[in-house]
């Protein structure tokens, strides 16, 4: 069986990792085409980071019980294993969600002072 280059369409024995003929990775995806793995971590990412970051102001705000503000910043830790990443798309939703992580860890320093 062989492996075909990606960027150069060589074809390269299939213990092979990188092309013969140019030296890229054989295993790189296309950067425009998202993965439905990368999807769904996407959207798993986007939820858990909404729910810990926010969950804190929530429950303050349900419960008037002030000490859920640490509940906030579990929802910082998973977008910075998403910004080390090597896929540009991925690593721009990490950053897109650390925002979202601090804005709702200072709502929720706020609403406690």
């Amino acid at each position: 069986m062989v492996k075909i280059c990606p960027n150069c369409g060589f074809k390269n024995q299939d213990s092979y990792n990188f092309c013969a003929n140019c030296g890229k990775d054989l295993f790189l995806k296309n950067h425009n085409e998202i993965s439905i793995d990368s999807k769904n971590l996407i959207i798993i990412s986007y939820i858990l980071t909404i729910a810990f970051s926010w969950g804190g102001l929530i429950l303050n705000l349900l419960l008037n019980f002030s000490n859920f503000g640490f509940f906030s910043f579990f929802g910082v830790f998973l977008p910075f294993y998403l910004i080390q990443s090597n896929d540009p798309n991925i690593k721009k939703h990490g950053y897109i969600q650390i925002a979202i992580s601090l804005i709702g860890i200072i709502l929720s320093i706020n609403y406690l002072l």
